[in-house]
């Protein structure tokens, strides 16, 4: 049965999942949000900050998942449309992201059909700020600027560091630094205020694990493809079961596109910002002992030999991920560096010739 236009509006006003897609079409007709799942997930976890007591919420997700039009364009707008005294704050990575987010949340209040939901939302524009006429309206800055004398209630933070910033020690210690100083005392109730954190995973030591250590965050993470079976269960829609090994969004970025991707950007970039699960530092490989064929003539206590070789981790996540090649020896161990792999190759080799020596001697005796 087709739904009336009048259940549309009340869906639209009051569900934020439906109200998201509703933004996406309206500010992109051209593209298609066929797997929706996603947006639902995520869009119920930021309802949850609006009437179900959510404090402080992360999103992870891979690049262009639509994980900032959730967060930082369709919820601060259906937020003021419930009430637009709220005071919100976004802050973007970049100036250039928080004007561009500025734009499209402006474009989203001005459309006709949104307009028609929320008519009160008549926003007064100036450079970085969207005033409504109830006193609410959202503030938009980039990481590391001062938000001093300005407060919220509500403040959205947007990939706060570019993958490539995020390798520099003290770049990322910067912007670690600025949270602590600058968010959460901006917010005008400290006990009810609401902090989201919307980022692709770029480092082991990023804001995503820096707010962790407080432990009072409610996470969603979303890897570009199922690591294990999962299953969700958003309000007032069915569960999601979502299998091992199913893409995210398998229109556009299926397994052989995931595959592609993961060989042109290597495995350190694809760990972090693809599977959400960052690697300690870029460059190193996993290590496996591959023992030589035993000949033909081989007894017990005779001497096998064989030898460490290093393992791509490309070749790793292949096999765990995509289930493709063979498995690699020793696949879930913990990587090492040059240096560790030449001293555990050293103590292995010690090792075994150590037991060469025993079963010599006990040969002899």
């Amino acid at each position: 049965m087709m739904m009336t236009s009048s259940i549309h509006e009340r869906l639209y006003r009051t569900d934020l999942a439906s109200f998201t897609k509703f933004a996406f079409h309206e500010l992109s007709p051209q593209y298609d949000l066929s797997t929706g799942w996603p947006v639902d997930v995520m869009a119920d976890a930021l309802q949850g900050c609006l009437d179900r007591g959510t404090n402080r919420l992360i999103l992870n997700a891979p690049p262009r998942s639509l994980k900032s039009h959730c967060a930082a364009i369709a919820m601060v707008v259906f937020a003021l449309g419930w009430d637009p005294t709220l005071k919100i704050t976004v802050v973007a990575g970049t100036r250039a992201l928080a004007a561009e987010l500025q734009r499209r949340a402006l474009a989203l209040m001005r459309t006709p059909r949104c307009r028609a939901l929320f008519p009160h939302l008549r926003p007064t524009v100036t450079p970085g700020e969207i005033v409504l006429p109830h006193g609410g309206g959202i503030l938009y800055r980039a990481v590391g600027q001062s938000l001093i004398g300005r407060g919220a209630d509500f403040i959205v933070i947007d990939d706060p560091i570019a993958p490539h910033r995020a390798q520099d020690d003290a770049e990322r210690a910067g912007v670690n630094a600025w949270y602590a100083a600058e968010i959460v005392p901006r917010l005008n109730d400290k006990a009810g205020g609401v902090i989201v954190l919307v980022m692709q995973r770029v480092h082991e030591d990023d804001l995503t694990a820096h707010v962790r250590k407080s432990g009072v965050w409610t996470e969603v993470v979303l890897p570009a493809i199922a690591l294990n079976d999962e299953a969700w269960r958003p309000h007032h829609r069915r569960p999601i079961l979502w299998r091992k090994g199913e893409p995210l969004l398998p229109d556009r970025e299926g397994k052989e596109t995931l595959i592609a991707v993961l060989h042109e950007i290597g495995a350190y970039n694809f760990r972090a910002q693809y599977l959400q699960q960052p690697s300690r530092a870029p460059g190193l490989e996993r290590v496996g002992w591959f023992w030589a064929p035993r000949p033909p003539d081989w007894q017990p206590r005779m001497p096998i030999g064989g030898a460490f070789r290093k393992i791509r981790e490309i070749d790793t996540i292949l096999f765990e991920v995509f289930g493709v090649g063979e498995l690699p020896p020793y696949a879930n161990q913990a990587p090492y560096g040059d240096a560790e792999w030449e001293a555990r190759a050293i103590i292995q080799q010690q090792r075994l010739v150590a037991e060469a020596q025993a079963d010599r001697h006990r040969q002899e005796a």
